[in-house]
């Protein structure tokens, strides 16, 4: 369990690090860097089950603790992705920001996971994790 952890951790440790440099951007009035910022925030809110999982190293691997990071990770995801939807609707939520986020969550971090292990940026045989 410590992969998953540390997946979703490293994760979320990302999503603020995006977060806090949009402050950054808009507090210095750097538009560019604020564009930035808000790209990276809803890359790694959308794709978060499928960046914890790449970071965890189990991407390939059909464990438990795979499973717990995917979905623990779903469900952060899509709490950030309805914030980040909230934020780009001109701070109002709509009712559909809440069905909409975790079908978004979900098809990221599938393409993210997709991406990652056949481009050749995970390898299975490292990802013999068996917690």
């Amino acid at each position: 369990m410590f992969a998953a952890t540390k997946g979703l951790v490293l994760t979320f440790v990302l999503f603020a690090g995006a977060f806090a440099l949009h402050i950054v951007g808009g507090a210095t009035d750097q538009g560019w860097l604020f564009a930035i910022a808000v790209g990276l925030i809803f890359l790694i809110a959308t794709g978060y089950s499928g960046f914890a999982l790449w970071i965890a190293g189990l991407a390939h691997a059909g464990t438990r603790a795979a499973a717990w990071t995917d979905l623990l990770g779903g469900i952060a995801g899509s709490a950030l992705t309805i914030g980040a939807l909230w934020a780009a609707n001109d701070r109002a939520f709509e009712p559909w920001h809440f069905a909409a986020a975790p079908l978004i969550e979900a098809g990221v971090s599938g393409l993210v996971v997709l991406i990652v292990t056949h481009v050749g940026l995970v390898h299975p045989k490292r990802e013999a994790v068996t917690s």
